[in-house]
């Protein structure tokens, strides 16, 4: 299957590596600014991606079958709409768009045009999260009661020095709601059962305004709680603007016992007042060596997710798991209400 992608970051330096270790799919194009150039390493693939930098001359003159949009935020809707309305199937990143006028054009034209959508939220299929999930649906815990994500990551220092550029701007969708945010709440809605969200409260923040001559007013910490329609509650909080981390804790409470998910490492399970004991998998199929170190951190997750990708594509078998265009629609309306809790205007 012939590949595109636009984005010369994570598109190029992670994304493109994972795809090209699938059998059967072909990084035959990429699409990045001037100032990217392609690495060394893919110039001793047997067919080296053909560099653009003008993203449509690319689905103009490519004939693709599949488009991965790992660009800024501000361009996935124009990227992805130019796409559908060409036939190709798109994963397009997060946040999946500005808001969620956006997602539901695309959602409808979907519906128009002969073309799947998907969305980046490939820690779905991380192993360990993965088991999260069974345990969960298997009702190991009892009903659940709490559903509560929490990340520190000490950024204090780096975002005193260090220059941001977008990410640290509102109007571009910089700051971590986008970043991180995005992929929480699609954990929550994801295991959760998609359930309706009744009650919401969100706060997002700047600790970290000025740094490295740059004012920034994209947030780099946000709190939301809340509980949804068949009755658990949640807590989703994230802060990077602090001198010291903690890590990630994704922690469920139910009926019936606790699971601790920590660092995407140690995953724990507790039955009633009994002591959380550690659940061990079987081990995964080695990493290939020649990735980077980068990508390597994603290979967990992202390559069974490429793989359920092409199942859909090639051969029209949605996973279960798999986040569609819908699921990117129901995680942007709920960052239009973070963001916009009056419902009066646009978003950002």
């Amino acid at each position: 299957m012939r590949v595109g992608i636009i984005g010369g970051g994570f598109g190029l330096k992670v994304q493109t590596p994972i795809i090209q270790a699938h059998p059967d799919l072909e990084v035959v194009a990429v699409s990045t600014m001037t100032r990217h150039v392609i690495p060394e390493e893919m110039s001793s693939w047997e067919c080296t991606p053909i560099h653009y930098t003008a993203w449509k001359d690319m689905l103009e003159y490519e004939d693709l079958e599949l488009l991965f949009v790992s660009t800024l935020p501000v361009y996935h809707f124009e990227m992805v709409k130019y796409a559908i309305c060409k036939g190709i199937h798109v994963v397009c990143e997060k946040p999946f768009t500005m808001n969620s006028n956006e997602s539901a054009e695309l959602l409808r034209l979907t519906e128009q045009y002969n073309a799947k959508v998907v969305v980046d939220f490939e820690w779905r299929f991380h192993p360990l999260r993965q088991k999260v999930q069974k345990l969960v649906r298997n009702r190991e815990i009892g009903r659940l009661l709490h559903f509560e994500y929490h990340i520190s990551s000490a950024q204090y220092q780096r975002l005193r020095s260090t220059a941001i550029g977008w990410m640290g701007k509102r109007q571009c969708f910089g700051g971590m709601l986008g970043a991180l945010g995005t992929h929480m709440i699609d954990c929550l809605l994801w295991i959760g059962g998609r359930g309706e969200i009744e009650k919401l409260n969100g706060l997002i923040h700047t600790h970290v305004p000025e740094g490295a001559s740059e004012v920034r007013d994209a947030e780099d910490a946000f709190l939301i709680h809340g509980r949804m329609r068949d009755s658990f509650t949640f807590s989703i909080q994230l802060l990077s603007g602090i001198h010291h981390s903690f890590g990630s804790q994704l922690r469920l409470f139910g009926s019936a016992g606790t699971i601790q998910l920590t660092d995407d490492r140690v995953l724990c399970l507790g039955k009633e007042n009994g002591l959380l004991e550690e659940l061990h998998l079987p081990k995964s199929d080695p990493i290939p060596a020649l990735l980077s170190m980068e990508a390597r951190a994603y290979y967990p997750a992202l390559y069974p997710f490429v793989e359920k990708v092409y199942q859909y594509v090639a051969e029209d078998r949605l996973d279960p798991d798999l986040p569609t265009v819908k699921d990117g629609h129901e995680n942007q309306k709920l960052i239009d209400r973070i963001l916009n809790p009056s419902g009066e205007g646009k978003c950002l």
